[in-house]
């Protein structure tokens, strides 16, 4: 239902990688302004605000495990050539700061385990449904990219993939949204 929001492709970061199989978009709508959800997303990453879940995950999560339920000035200073540290399997796991258009979207790109990738974090200001209603922005993640692998071994890694970005990316966006919308009604 979400999709119908999205502009039409090509979306920032999709030069970068032109010829990628693996594309995957996750979408939300969260009732705040663009400029309200802003400094949720510069300060995403391990070591800096983490990656959001819903409290009622965290709450079973070891404490250093727990992102950030509030917005860090230390965190908002963000540019291109930046490097952004993510957990993973490795010390090495990153994302490098490709473009940021501040209130618009932020794109990374990394290398690791033999693929390259983009991820591009963007905001899409949404009418509201009536007048009086609320702000509104649909938060687009998208997600592409190239692996050296063909054949079934592709569509093998495709497909998980596909599966392991909306099992990561709905907890990280539900866990945005709660954070916004509760420091945006305070």
């Amino acid at each position: 239902m979400a999709e119908q929001h999205l502009s039409s492709p090509p979306y920032p970061g999709d030069e970068i990688l032109p010829s990628a199989v693996m594309v995957y978009d996750q979408t939300r709508i969260i009732s705040a302004t663009p400029a309200d959800i802003w400094p949720w997303i510069v300060q995403l990453g391990k070591g800096r605000g983490g990656w959001y879940c819903p409290a009622s995950w965290e709450k079973w999560m070891p404490v250093s495990w727990r992102a950030s339920r509030t917005i860090n000035p230390t965190w908002q200073d963000l540019k291109p050539g930046d490097r952004v540290d993510d957990y993973g399997l490795s010390v090495e796991d990153y994302f490098d700061v490709v473009a940021i258009e501040p209130r618009k979207y932020l794109m990374y790109k990394s290398d690791r385990y033999g693929a390259s990738f983009t991820w591009t974090l963007m905001l899409h200001h949404l009418e509201p449904l009536s007048s009086g209603t609320e702000a509104r922005t649909l938060v687009h993640l998208r997600f592409r990219g190239s692996i050296a692998a063909t054949g079934w071994k592709q569509r093998v890694l495709v497909a998980g993939g596909r599966f392991m970005d909306s099992v990561f990316t709905w907890p990280m966006l539900q866990g945005m949204a709660e954070r916004v919308e509760r420091s945006h009604a305070d």
